[in-house]
């Protein structure tokens, strides 16, 4: 008689076998870890820059308003807006009739007393003389000595007032203090100014200043001397090398940022009031390693590159340093010529197969 025990154990182990030979069978090729398309590139030594940059607004260093420093009747205008002075150029006439007849009256007054003076020296010889010979007493040469004395006083008042006349009289022609530009004109041929009317603005466009907003926290890394690099759109794609003039020494309660003074010679092209950005080289190493920046990414155990080994990702645990454009400079845990990992890094682990684009 059949055992029908021995039929259903004999089943099991055949399932069994069937199930074993399958667990150890290779796994289909789609099944296997597939690599991963990346490129690559080596790590170089190169001159790496820390900057900061801000927006300013262009100023002229030089701003004067020109006002009338006598009063009279402008005579004649010999400039217009828009144009180009020199230092001591003339600018406008105001009538002088006045300040010529006053000049000529202190004249005046200086030859009259310049002929007294003589007189009372003639005066005073021959007092002396007749002292000498007991015919004059000794206090008549006293009197004349302080009659002349006085009248020096009053020449050298009435030479004061000649040349403050003479002053006067120059001042009626204004002229330009420095090379500039005329931007505005507040006065036409024929009005009476008073002393003190403003009558030019000029701009000096040659020598021009921007000041800089900088956040507090780089209070201690800004001074004076440290290279900055000024582009403007107004100007074109023209860059201007220029360096921090002065860190004014406060800081803007309202908006917590610090104010950076940069002077520079205009090139040619650069107008007061036009922006400008400002790029202000902090520190520079001339010998550091550099990535891509897409090249460092982050894991659990921290900041880390990957480099191919044998068609593989290995694991390298950086650290970073300053950072210009798209390159970030690696402080530990790589060398130059390291093959690193760029495109792809972010999908890698250690161990990863990888297929580098090009090879």
């Amino acid at each position: 008689m059949a055992n029908p025990g021995g039929a259903v154990g004999r089943r099991g182990l055949a399932c069994g076998a069937v199930l074993l030979g399958l667990l150890v069978a290779p796994l289909p090729a789609d099944a296997q870890m597939r690599a991963v398309r990346v490129t690559t590139m080596a790590a170089e030594a190169t001159r790496i820059e820390e900057t900061e940059w801000a927006v300013g607004v262009i100023e002229s260093r030089r701003s004067p308003r020109i006002a009338a420093e006598v009063a009279g009747q402008v005579r004649r205008l010999h400039v217009d807006e828009g144009q180009r002075v020199r230092a001591g150029q003339l600018l406008a006439e105001i009538d002088d009739a006045q300040y010529r007849y006053e000049r000529t009256a202190q004249q005046a007054e200086v030859g009259r007393l310049e002929a007294q003076i003589r007189n009372r020296e003639l005066d005073l010889g021959r007092a002396r003389r007749l002292v000498d010979e007991r015919l004059v007493a000794a206090e008549q040469v006293d009197g004349l000595e302080a009659e002349l004395d006085a009248l020096r006083e009053q020449l050298r008042g009435a030479e004061a007032r000649v040349a403050d006349s003479e002053r006067r009289l120059a001042r009626t022609r204004v002229q330009s203090p420095v090379d500039a530009e005329v931007a505005a004109r507040l006065i036409d041929e024929g009005d009476f100014v008073s002393t003190g009317t403003v009558a030019f603005d000029l701009v000096d466009v040659d020598n021009l200043r921007i000041r800089l907003p900088f956040p507090e926290y780089l209070a201690t890394e800004l001074r004076a001397g440290l290279p900055v690099r000024l582009t403007s759109a107004a100007a074109g794609e023209a860059e201007v090398e220029a360096t921090i003039t002065e860190v004014r020494p406060g800081i803007d309660p309202a908006s917590r940022s610090l104010v950076v003074i940069v002077d520079f010679a205009n090139p040619g092209g650069w107008r007061p009031g036009a922006s400008v950005r400002a790029e202000v080289v902090l520190s520079v190493r001339e010998q550091a390693v550099t990535v891509p920046q897409v090249a460092v990414v982050r894991r659990p155990a921290g900041e880390v590159v990957y480099v191919v080994n044998e068609g593989r990702a290995e694991e390298r645990l950086v650290r970073r340093g300053l950072r210009s454009g798209r390159m970030v400079e690696i402080l530990e845990g790589l060398s130059p010529g390291d093959t690193v990992i760029v495109d792809g890094a972010g999908f890698l682990t250690q161990g990863t197969p990888v297929d580098v684009a090009g090879s």
